[in-house]
């Protein structure tokens, strides 16, 4: 099995002997890679549509994984049960999609201490949901594949740090390590927050809301980390 750049980033985060659960695993090539390499030393690939089960038990079975993966058709975490897995992945979802499955799989989390999340948007506000719910970000990651940007981050069990709100937006630990993607991150967040900004002004009541002004704000502040980096 070979993975691209974006899954590789999340397969390294992956603590070894781990017990996974692929949520919205697709065609399983993450959990057949771990299993490959002596990463994990179980996997549950899980995905809410009867499609992506199919291929994910074709690439199991091309790969002479049949019966070590166990591929389960359920909403999120709700097809995983408590003491199956120790570590969660979600990939190639938006945030607030992600915070719907983890909020509804708190039974599953009982025994989870690793979550590996790669948000498709949205990223401050799972951030600042799963900060203010029981986790802590212990890593995140940049990745470029093919002329995108992706952002994949580590959470651990445990009491988050208290973060300001250009800390979520970017990421605390990108902040503090220096990523060398980092300017075009925060290039990529400017560019959105002036989107919006443009889309508020062309209303002379969305240009006056609290929203718009919250918007200005955050966007003079990314203006000033990128000028100091």
């Amino acid at each position: 099995m070979r993975l691209g750049l974006r899954l590789k980033c999340v397969a390294s985060m992956v603590p070894a002997g781990s017990k996974i659960a692929d949520i919205g695993t697709d065609h399983a090539y993450l959990p057949v890679w771990l299993l490959q390499q002596g990463v994990a030393k179980a996997a549950i690939a899980s995905d809410v549509a009867a499609g992506p089960c199919e291929a994910a038990r074709a690439t199991i079975n091309s790969h002479g994984l049949a019966g070590t993966i166990d591929v389960r058709q359920g909403d999120g975490l709700l097809a995983i049960g408590e003491g199956e897995a120790d570590t969660v992945i979600i990939a190639g979802m938006g945030g607030a999609l992600m915070i719907d499955i983890l909020r509804n799989g708190q039974k599953a989390l009982l025994s989870v201490c690793n979550l590996i999340l790669q948000p498709m948007a949205e990223s401050a506000r799972l951030r600042r949901w799963l900060c203010e719910n029981g986790w802590r970000i212990d890593r995140e990651e940049l990745v470029l594949e093919a002329g995108r940007l992706y952002e994949v981050i580590l959470f651990k069990k445990g009491i988050s740090a208290a973060h300001s709100e250009i800390e979520y937006e970017i990421g605390p630990c990108l902040l503090q390590g220096s990523h060398p993607l980092l300017p075009l991150h925060i290039k990529n967040l400017i560019d959105r927050y002036r989107f919006v900004s443009l889309s508020m002004e062309k209303s002379a009541k969305a240009a006056q809301s609290e929203k718009y002004q919250k918007n200005q704000m955050m966007l003079v502040e990314l203006e000033g980390v990128l000028q100091c980096l």
